[in-house]
């Protein structure tokens, strides 16, 4: 009947506006071969301070071939971030080993499970930023170190809570494998991570009392599909230890900073070791930023040893969001939304999928109900 089809049509208008997407933390899981959530504990996201302003500190030091050089430049940049007001303290990515694929098994670390305690003797860079966290009562992002686990060696960044818990891991998703030729403007660079280093096999979220964060080293920023997850599931800042070269660098460390900040509307912190003296070495861009939800540039710094300290507002993504709400405005009827799995070309979305079932089983409720209101009335 016409009064049928018309409380067909409200519900399958209804069903439009629910598959829209939900809250930020409902995202449903992808696959297990594909990234998996989370790489992290999860905090309190109802405390006194949730979603109030924090500094952080981000520290640009020196790498040295002498690892306990590096672990001093490390714990005096630290000190001073703290003593600037830095609540979260920020490391660049390799920032006890120099960044060289034949170095990182021999500057490699054996880090324990989440929430133990690392030791002295197996990882000295885990074991300061441990006590670096507890001793000063602030959260430590470790940059990155060559983690060593069984055969294998991974590119990973470790989170210290404030009373020196290891509260999240994770290893570099995607590995640095470039061949870029020189020209007139710019020099070659080829580096191969794969050659030693094996992928993460998950994405990193972490609560700090503030707001959420999520976690990734240097290339990981080179895919949006990956902020945008992390996005997703609520963050609100985006943390990437990374050490772009004088290729990459130049052209695209604020480019790229800039649009994660863009597409998933965080901040966004891009935090890098200094700059090396000696010609022979990795050349590090540096240039540690911290870039707005709006995309700006709140603060950079040039290449040298440097501590840099700002401020962070996870309100004002929640401004940007609702006066350009991308999030509720993406046409998956169109294309794949980001970080949801592949579907075949031709094929339904999941969108239409889901509208196609809801129609049908509405409609043989409704068919149900009028049957039974026929029968009823004989």
């Amino acid at each position: 009947s016409r009064n049928m089809l018309a409380q067909q049509r409200r519900v399958l208008r209804l069903v439009g506006q629910l598959v829209l997407p939900a809250s930020p933390c409902s995202t449903p899981l992808l696959p297990q071969q594909q990234l998996r959530a989370f790489g992290s504990s999860s905090g309190n996201m109802t405390g006194a301070l949730w979603n109030t302003k924090f500094k952080i500190g981000m520290c640009q030091t020196s790498v040295s071939t002498k690892k306990e050089v590096s672990l001093e430049n490390a714990k005096k940049a630290g000190a001073e971030a703290i003593k600037q007001g830095a609540q979260v303290v920020i490391f660049g990515e390799m920032l006890s080993c120099p960044y060289a694929t034949k170095f990182f098994v021999e500057y490699g670390e054996r880090i324990p499970a989440i929430g133990g305690v690392p030791e002295q003797d197996k990882a000295p860079t885990a074991k300061l930023f441990s006590d670096m966290a507890k001793d000063n009562k602030v959260w430590i992002v470790g940059g990155s170190i060559p983690e060593l686990d069984g055969d294998k060696v991974y590119n990973t960044c470790l989170v210290f809570d404030d009373k020196g818990v290891m509260v999240a891991r994770h290893r570099k998703v995607h590995l640095f494998d470039i061949d870029v030729a020189a020209t007139d403007k710019r020099p070659a660079m080829k580096f191969k991570e794969s050659d030693v280093l094996s992928p993460g096999e998950t994405m990193t979220l972490v609560d700090f009392p503030w707001c959420r964060a999520g976690i990734g080293i240097c290339y990981d920023v080179r895919f949006p599909e990956y902020a945008l997850m992390l996005k997703n599931r609520g963050a609100k800042m985006l943390i990437y230890p990374g050490a772009f070269n004088m290729t990459t660098g130049p052209a695209h460390w604020s480019v790229l900073a800039r649009g994660r900040a863009n597409d998933s509307q965080c901040y966004v912190a891009m935090v890098s070791p200094a700059r090396s003296e000696n010609p022979m070495d990795y050349q590090a861009w540096g240039h540690s930023m911290l870039v707005s939800p709006w995309a700006e540039i709140q603060t950079e710094a040039e290449h040298q040893p440097t501590v840099v300290v700002a401020e962070v507002d996870p309100t004002e993504a929640d401004r940007i969001r609702e006066q350009v709400p991308t999030s509720n405005q993406k046409r998956s009827d169109l294309y794949v939304p980001y970080a949801d799995p592949q579907v075949p070309a031709g094929s339904p979305s999941k969108r239409e999928q889901l509208l196609a079932s809801v129609a049908a089983l509405s409609t043989a409720a409704l068919l149900f109900v009028g049957v039974r209101g026929l029968m009823k009335t004989k």
